[in-house]
């Protein structure tokens, strides 16, 4: 069988480099509570905290973007950036680590997305070693379950449950303001991506999911990877679409359905005009779900 190769993690990180026009983007910052904002461009959401104590970012997106992001924020508030957290290693997320250092950040990430960030990294599915990152790009503080920060008026968790989009993954609740930025491992602009390479998995992607919720409530504003802000609800309505689909993925193998019988299923008919428009179509998506069950199924196999 011909594997889909979705090899996300670097790979689409360059292409959408070398698709942008970096000069064309713009930096558009949404208020969120008296101090907490959101700011979109190219890549991954950002978050930002404000205030007397300095500058709280989550995320910075790519490194061409890096003087763009900085003169939205000084059009926020002229003080500096303090620290910069990153949800986890990706490029569009993290792309700006370097230049940010040498605004006088703090970079902080998860113990693993460190390991990662400064190590060489082989991606099975696209067969090819990446090399490190440029040292200045890797964090500088890390962690490994939770940690915080409480700095102007706020307290700011961080919080690392189960491998799920990559195994580094941080969610952040600043608990004050009620608003939580969870990185990819809640995305609203397209079908979920889990980075096998990078130590994400599917069951993971879920149970992050359910952790999300139980530190949100129905007023908690949602700051996803991707896509428009959303809420405890928008949460559980990805939840439930990736349960449906992963039971009918499981119940289609158990019934003798091989990996690359799935795709003409078409499971996930019912969502693919919402979810779908993503750079995951929902046949490629159902593969890695069919993915996840058989190795599920082959350990149980093995274990009798």
């Amino acid at each position: 069988m011909k594997r889909i190769i979705i090899a996300f993690s670097l790979i689409a990180v360059v292409s959408a480099q070398a698709q942008t026009n970096f000069d064309t983007v713009k930096i558009r910052p949404q208020r969120l509570a008296e101090n907490i904002y959101m700011l979109k461009g190219s890549g991954g959401n950002i978050g930002l905290l404000t205030g007397p104590d300095g500058l709280l970012l989550i995320d910075d997106q790519f490194a061409p973007l890096s003087e763009k992001i900085s003169a939205a924020i000084k059009s926020i508030d002229p003080g500096s950036i303090r620290f910069l957290i990153n949800t986890h290693l990706h490029g569009d997320h993290s792309g700006g680590n370097e230049n940010f250092k040498k605004m006088g950040a703090t970079i902080v990430a998860h113990d693993l997305a460190r390991e990662r960030m400064s190590t060489e990294q082989f991606n099975a599915r696209a067969n090819r070693t990446f090399p490190p990152r440029d040292k200045e790009a890797w964090p500088v503080v890390t962690f490994d379950n939770k940690m915080s920060f409480h700095m102007n008026g706020e307290d700011v968790e961080m919080h690392h449950f189960v491998p799920g989009h990559t195994d580094g993954d941080v969610i952040i609740k600043m608990k004050k303001g009620n608003i939580l930025h969870t990185g990819d491992a809640f995305n609203l602009s397209g079908y979920p991506f889990v980075d096998g390479s990078s130590g994400g998995t599917f069951d993971g992607y879920i149970e992050t999911l359910d952790r999300i919720m139980g530190l949100a409530d129905d007023k908690s504003k949602i700051i996803p990877g991707h896509g428009d802000v959303g809420t405890k609800a928008d949460v559980k309505m990805v939840r439930d679409m990736l349960i449906d689909i992963r039971d009918q993925v499981a119940a289609a193998m158990k019934k003798g359905k091989k990996v690359e019988d799935i795709p003409a299923m078409n499971i996930t008919a019912r969502y693919d005009e919402k979810w779908g428009k993503g750079f995951i179509k929902g046949k490629d998506f159902v593969i890695v779900v069919a993915q996840n069950e058989e190795v599920k199924l082959r350990t149980k196999s093995a274990e009798k």
